[in-house]
């Protein structure tokens, strides 16, 4: 019952699913980073339905791309997207690292997260309407699952940047130790499968997703002094981008006869 009560927790809190309502004390949140995942799942699950409906109905990348690109967005109601345009406008500010994190907080969105997210979403539309394949589709679904695992595993090891919060709440209570493995596991899993649906591309955006990691690691702590509930939206969509650019280069790759 906890951890289906953590896993509740988790689907409501990073979804628009419906899920009956839990209290977030300590007992129940303890097990609710390692459910992050869950919700990548349901994404890659929609995006292969999204992808077998548009093959029934025979309908052209342009129609699918947009679907493909709404459905995480609409999945999440926005909560990563949201980071991602706080994020944005805290670091194209340029300001120090106290006026960047109160930026972070402001709920106004600036002319800069309005140009990077237009930017953002035109980016992943036009990625999607050029992968030639239902296996590098299917690769970047599983890249959903990768992605949230990465996020859960960079709130645990990486320092908030403060003392309140929503990923606080998720940190604070979590069991450090379940969630680490939980999420290495995942890694895991997640890789294997995207390398199983399509070999050099499934490792292409695997290899884009680890870059991608190990780059916003370095940029939150020298930025920001480490984690926040924005920063992570913000690698989560950084991160999914990054893997449908590097699925994309390994169908290049596999055109060009590597």
């Amino acid at each position: 019952m906890k951890l289906l009560r953590s896993l509740g927790i988790a689907i409501s809190a990073y979804s628009i699913i419906p899920v009956p309502r839990f209290d977030w004390s300590r007992e129940n949140m303890r097990f609710s980073l390692c459910f992050l995942p869950v919700v990548g799942a349901i994404a890659g699950l929609l995006l292969f339905l999204w992808r077998l409906f548009c093959e029934f109905m025979g309908v052209g990348n342009v129609f699918f791309a947009v679907g493909a690109t709404l459905i995480p967005l609409l999945l999440t109601g926005g909560i990563h997207m949201d980071g991602f345009c706080d994020c944005v406008d805290a670091l194209s500010s340029r300001r120090d690292r106290k006026k960047m994190l109160e930026i972070m907080k402001d709920p106004n969105i600036g002319a800069f997260a309005a140009m990077w997210c237009a930017a953002y979403l035109l980016a992943v539309f036009g990625l999607y309407s050029e992968l030639g394949s239902a296996a590098l589709i299917d690769a970047v679904g599983c890249g959903f699952v990768l992605s949230r695992a990465l996020a859960a595993l960079s709130a645990i090891l990486i320092p908030n940047a403060g003392t309140t919060g929503f990923l606080v709440s998720f940190t604070g209570n979590a069991h450090k130790k379940a969630a680490v493995i939980s999420m290495n596991a995942t890694v895991l899993l997640a890789s294997a499968a995207m390398i199983i649906s399509s070999p050099l591309a499934g490792a292409m955006g695997v290899v884009f997703a680890v870059a991608s990691f190990f780059l916003y690691r370095n940029m939150i702590v020298r930025k920001f002094g480490g984690v926040t509930g924005d920063t992570s939206g913000y690698f989560i969509q950084i991160c999914e981008l990054a893997i449908l650019a590097g699925v994309f280069s390994g169908q290049l790759l596999l055109r060009t006869g590597f």
